[in-house]
């Protein structure tokens, strides 16, 4: 996968760079799935292809969202987008894996019940399926690209309450005055926070989501031939 060495990248330049890969997954949304163009002797091709493709709008939605804030200088509000977009790459990535391992050793019902926890899980009771813990996700992602959970921790730590998410973002303090200075615009984290897991994130998914489609058709073209 071709992703530049984003330390020798400045701000700028990874801006530029997430607006283009943004650009590229926005336009390439699909606006709808025929569920005729598939199999009728299995839904799972089917399935897949739905789950991709909510994948990618929501991908495409986040990303935007974060690329905004950044600019805009909303950095903590930037950060916790970017990580929606992390555990949304995370997604894409395990199903990509799945559908890769049920190419080799064809588990139907396991394979339907992790698309059908993935597309239809909730925590709080919406949906009969429970879903996944997206550390899981993120964690099989980190297996394949290390480093990423790291980012991912990072991140998490301007999203929930912690230090540098309250005190560390909207505070300063003026000892010699027994100051306390509040408002974002006193302490600002660094945009590269934000941008270097939102550039990776983006990249992977935009890999994975174009692959998956291979396996897509091997899956789809599997079960119309034991129909021949």
């Amino acid at each position: 996968m071709d992703v530049p060495d984003l330390s020798k990248l400045s701000d700028d330049e990874r801006l530029a760079l997430v607006r283009k890969i943004a650009a590229e997954i926005s336009g390439s949304l699909p606006k709808e799935l025929y569920a005729g163009s598939f199999t009728l002797n299995s839904k799972l091709p089917y399935k897949v292809c739905s789950f991709r493709e909510v994948l990618i709008h929501r991908v495409s939605d986040l990303a935007d969202s974060s690329i905004e804030l950044l600019v805009g200088g909303n950095l903590v509000p930037a950060f916790v987008m970017v990580r929606s977009v992390m555990e949304t790459t995370a997604m894409m990535y395990w199903m990509h894996e799945k559908s890769r391992g049920f190419l080799k050793k064809r588990d139907e019902n396991a394979f339907d019940e992790f698309l059908m926890k993935g597309m239809l899980g909730s925590k709080d009771g919406t949906t009969r399926q429970t879903s996944y813990n997206i550390l899981t996700a993120v964690d099989h992602l980190n297996k394949e690209f290390d480093g990423i959970r790291g980012m991912y921790d990072q991140l998490c730590e301007f999203t929930h309450p912690n230090w540098s998410g309250v005190m560390g973002a909207y505070s300063v303090i003026e000892k010699e005055k027994f100051l306390l200075h509040l408002g974002k615009h006193h302490r600002k984290p660094l945009l590269a926070v934000g941008l270097a897991p939102l550039i990776a994130s983006l990249a992977i998914f935009r890999e994975y989501y174009n692959s998956t489609a291979a396996l897509l058709k091997d899956i789809n073209d599997s079960y119309e031939q034991k129909s021949i």
